[in-house]
């Protein structure tokens, strides 16, 4: 079943200059465009069209680039992060139809419905980042050490756990997500019409 995806590309490195004291987004919406009279030939055309997630074909997708600043400040004999900040620029890739007014009424509700349900599911993988940065941020703004150096790759390391525990959160979501994309009345006009067409039926779209 091709599906939605979530790309995420990161960079860590503290900068030397003052940022904000919580995490910040920024997000840019971008459209694929694809062409379909009926389900069947939308969804093909999505999958024709839609943007690759790590090799899989996926109707939608969110990639997200961070980037993190802050100066590190030795006081005494402990150094900090002052103005520690996490800022990800995220890009939602979504399918656009050119004919959307050449749909019938109900290809038309369910068409609205995914559109619908593919955008909240990317805002949802947003949201995830979201809170995997402000746990980050809490993380780091508390990390006290007797030289920078060790206080820098202490951060680093933080990072990386980060990294890879959002990676799973992600995951989670997708697989719970997978259970409702199938049940979708979209993809299950889809999934019906496809299964009358291989046993040789003729199908009422």
């Amino acid at each position: 079943m091709h599906k939605y995806g979530v790309v995420a590309l990161a960079t860590f490195a503290l900068l030397s200059t003052p940022a904000l004291s919580k995490p910040t987004e920024n997000t840019r919406y971008k459209y694929y465009a694809i062409s379909g009279d009926t389900p069947v030939e939308i969804y093909s055309a999505m999958i024709r069209r839609g943007p690759d997630v790590n090799g899989v074909n996926a109707y939608a997708s969110t990639s997200a680039t961070s980037s993190q600043s802050g100066r590190l400040v030795l006081q005494g004999k402990s150094c900090r992060v002052d103005g520690y900040n996490f800022k990800i620029d995220f890009v939602i890739n979504l399918p656009k139809l050119k004919n959307e007014k050449a749909l019938s009424g109900a290809t038309a509700a369910k068409w609205n419905q995914f559109k619908s349900f593919l955008k909240t599911h990317e805002e949802n993988h947003r949201t995830i980042w979201m809170g995997c940065a402000r746990e980050l941020e809490s993380k780091v703004q508390a990390l006290r050490s007797k030289n920078c150096k060790t206080l820098d790759a202490q951060a680093g390391q933080m990072w990386k756990k980060m990294r890879g525990a959002c990676d799973r959160k992600h995951a989670a979501f997708d697989a719970a997500e997978q259970r409702r994309l199938l049940k979708h009345p979209f993809v299950r006009t889809v999934l019906t019409i496809r299964s009358a067409s291989a046993k040789g039926l003729k199908s009422v779209r």
